[in-house]
């Protein structure tokens, strides 16, 4: 039998050519902003000449992952902020609804840290085809890559991924002493071009 995927849920993944080198200057320049009990720093960065190279790079790749979806528009980010997450810090699932794409770059991070994941869109089949209970649920050697539930990526220093924004992610409890600092942005068309 042959099999045909019609409707996958796409994650796009890029690594940052330049990270060793923005780096150390990027977590100067954000120190000196203010950040909540959690590590949630309210800046714009992408409207920050600071942060131009970097922008510039990630709406590149966003366009690449557009490009690919044959989507119509050239996207452009509209918002942005920065999470220097603190331990003990941690995000529920979430979506960013009224945007188009989403994208998550992690300036540091570890393999160790507390991954960022992301659940299937496909809700629960209430038939339980894979005879699933409670206790067996949580093992992933029951699924395959038509049944995956979720998939998670550590947060790896330089490491970006592209995501539609209604995909639900989370991040675990964070549990080490590292840093994890990522930069979140949400896309939508430039309708001015």
């Amino acid at each position: 039998m042959k099999f045909e995927s019609w409707f996958p849920t796409v994650i796009g993944r890029s690594q940052c050519p330049f990270i060793d080198e923005i780096q150390p200057g990027y977590k100067k320049i954000i120190e000196n902003y203010p950040v909540n009990e959690y590590g949630f720093i309210n800046v714009p960065l992408h409207h920050k000449l600071k942060f131009k190279k970097l922008t510039k790079w990630v709406s590149k790749e966003v366009n690449i992952f557009a490009k690919n979806h044959n989507f119509a528009f050239n996207y452009e980010p509209k918002e942005s902020w920065i999470w220097d997450y603190k331990k003990g810090a941690f995000q529920e699932f979430h979506t960013h609804l009224g945007f188009t794409i989403s994208a998550v770059f992690f300036l540091e991070g570890y393999q160790e840290d507390s991954p960022l994941v992301f659940r299937s869109p496909i809700h629960n089949d209430i038939k339980n085809p894979l005879g699933t209970q409670p206790h067996t649920c949580l093992n992933e050697n029951l699924y395959n890559a038509f049944t995956f539930r979720k998939c998670s990526y550590p947060p790896l220093s330089g490491m970006l991924l592209v995501f539609r924004s209604y995909v639900e992610h989370k991040v675990d409890t964070k549990h080490t002493e590292g840093r994890r600092i990522i930069f979140a942005y949400n896309f939508d068309p430039d309708l001015k071009k």
